[in-house]
């Protein structure tokens, strides 16, 4: 979604933060995934800006710009495109070494919402703010296609030209999110998932009349990283609500922050019900 509201653009160094802050989505194992937990007590701020850069590429950046700060980790290889018979059949986001010990790490870093309606698990209940994806369709396609990516012959081939035995390599994921609830909705009930993810509410449109007092503002997408704090230019309620309703004609549900007298809240408003 393309900036709502001019050119307020925010450079990089707070959205490192943002990344930094994002707790990983859960701990040790969900179903066959192992999470890699990788903690650096070194935080070091950056100077460059990525004002075009897609929000996932940006985040696989930034995972490999903490690496730097861990002593312990080795990066043998990132962003591994296997080819096949002129065929890219898929990619590898890295390959590493912690303490010497190899590891296959996929890196995903999303944004879900947690729909009470849908059927299913808890899991399965969990969706992306635009209802085009879920974390049961990300699981899925981590454990069928990315993870066993590292068994096919080509991509045996060129890790033993790095000097290393794919067979040798653990393989998990480091996986972090920001997770969404409805408003009102306990929190506890969230069981297999870190609660420390949840960071915010989403609403439907004819639901932000409660907040028809307060100001607001519009993040683009890559500022959706960012903690809300109130160094930006704030909408007044009607100004929102038109810009809101024209990405819901999109189909495009709108990340917000909300500044009340106390506080300052990010929240989803939703196009659909």
């Amino acid at each position: 979604m393309e900036h709502l509201q001019g050119d307020n653009f925010i450079d990089d160094s707070l959205r490192y933060k943002g990344y930094l802050n994002t707790p990983d989505l859960w701990m040790g194992r969900l179903l066959t995934l192992k999470q890699f937990n990788f903690i650096s007590n070194k935080h070091h701020g950056i100077n460059y800006r990525t004002k075009f850069m897609r929000l996932g590429l940006l985040t696989e950046q930034f995972f490999f710009e903490k690496l730097k700060s861990i002593p312990s980790i080795h990066t043998i290889v990132k962003n591994l495109q296997i080819i096949h018979d002129n065929e890219t059949i898929g990619e590898i986001d890295c390959l590493l070494l912690k303490h010497n010990k190899p590891l296959h790490v996929e890196l995903i870093y999303k944004f879900y919402l947690f729909d009470p309606a849908i059927v299913g698990n808890e899991i399965d209940k969990w969706i992306g703010p635009n209802r085009n994806d879920s974390l049961v369709l990300k699981i899925k396609k981590l454990i069928e296609k990315q993870l066993p990516l590292i068994n096919h012959k080509k991509t045996q081939e060129i890790i033993h030209s790095l000097g290393h035995d794919a067979s040798s390599f653990e393989q998990g994921v480091n996986f972090k999110a920001q997770l969404f609830i409805p408003e009102g909705f306990d929190e506890k009930k969230i069981k297999l998932l870190n609660r420390k993810c949840i960071i915010g509410t989403y609403i439907r449109l004819n639901e932000m009349n409660v907040y028809a007092e307060h100001t607001f503002y519009i993040p683009q997408k890559l500022d959706w990283l960012i903690a809300p704090h109130s160094d930006v230019k704030w909408l007044s309620f009607n100004d929102c609500i038109s810009l809101v309703q024209d990405q819901h004609l999109l189909k495009r549900s709108v990340m917000i922050w909300i500044k009340t007298k106390t506080t300052l809240k990010k929240c989803f408003v939703v196009f659909w019900n």
